[in-house]
């Protein structure tokens, strides 16, 4: 569990490093983070759907300007490796798993949201110090400035992802060991409105009439994963 722990928290940062100053490769939705934390932790079915039930939460989410909006990577990631990993300990207890992570992970992706704010408002610090130097012609301290930004945000993922991991096992494992005695029928069926809310917000952003074509692609994927 320690090793499979480690890969997480460093994928915690490849992802934040996508979502800020590198690539951008989509890597840090919560679908593809998702599935990648279902293939590390050997459930890849698993990490696909809490995936796409994370994607769906956070469909909503639009960052403009300075507010402070939950941040999916951090929820994606901590959100599917909570659900598979908690399922471990408690087999019959899936639906109330969920519940408590889902509870957890979604006021936390807020503190994540608001580090990263604080993360754009240094960077933005740095502004003037990399014109000062871009105008002397120093380029090996514009690429420490530079770098210091990508070691920034790295170390910003690692950090919340582990304590987002921490929190889970000290928090959410005691929570829901308190509470198993709960019928599994009072949890059951969490899942739906979370789907209804994405599929929503969804139908809301894309539901144009040009746009049907792709949401029927992507209905017919769906259905196909589910199949296979």
């Amino acid at each position: 569990m320690t090793e499979e722990i480690i890969l997480i928290t460093i994928l915690g940062g490849l992802a934040a490093l996508d979502k800020t100053e590198a690539y951008q490769t989509m890597l840090s939705q919560p679908l593809v983070i998702g599935s990648i934390v279902g293939f590390l932790l050997k459930d890849l079915s698993m990490g696909i759907k809490m995936g796409i039930l994370f994607q769906l939460t956070y469909l909503w989410v639009l960052p403009l300007g300075t507010a402070i909006f939950p941040d999916p990577t951090v929820g994606g990631i901590v959100g599917s490796f909570g659900f598979i990993t908690l399922s471990q300990f408690f087999p019959e207890k899936t639906d109330l798993v969920f519940f408590f992570v889902f509870l957890y992970v979604v006021p936390f992706s807020l503190l994540a949201g608001w580090s990263l704010t604080l993360q754009r408002k240094l960077n933005l610090k740095l502004i003037p110090k990399v014109d000062l130097d871009s105008g002397k012609a120093e380029i090996s301290k514009i690429n420490n400035l530079f770098f210091f930004g990508l070691l920034t945000s790295f170390g910003r993922g690692v950090i919340l992802t582990g304590l987002g991991i921490l929190g889970l096992f000290i928090l959410v494992k005691s929570i829901i060991g308190f509470l198993s005695f709960i019928p599994d029928h009072y949890s059951s069926g969490i899942q739906i409105p979370i789907l209804g809310f994405g599929i929503g917000s969804m139908f809301h952003f894309f539901g144009k009439r040009k746009n049907f074509v792709w949401l029927g692609l992507g209905l017919g994927l769906g259905i196909a994963f589910i199949l296979v």
